[in-house]
């Protein structure tokens, strides 16, 4: 979990880890897991088109079906 999140995940959880105990550290960890993936329920897949800017500028519409 703390490369998925960068040098915030690592700070934060090296904070965690600082001032609570092994088990603990590892219950926000499962914790926090278990939150992304509640998020992740509620995202919504594109539809219809999507827009792509190429690096020459022009723009290019992708059917998503």
């Amino acid at each position: 979990m703390t490369g998925a999140y960068g040098n915030t995940g690592a700070v934060f959880y090296l904070t965690v880890l600082s001032l609570v105990d092994y088990s603990t550290f590892f219950m926000v960890i499962a914790g926090t897991a278990v939150i992304g993936f509640v998020a992740l329920l509620y995202l919504n897949e594109p539809k219809g088109h999507m827009a792509e800017v190429n690096e020459d500028g022009t723009v290019e519409l992708i059917k998503v079906s």
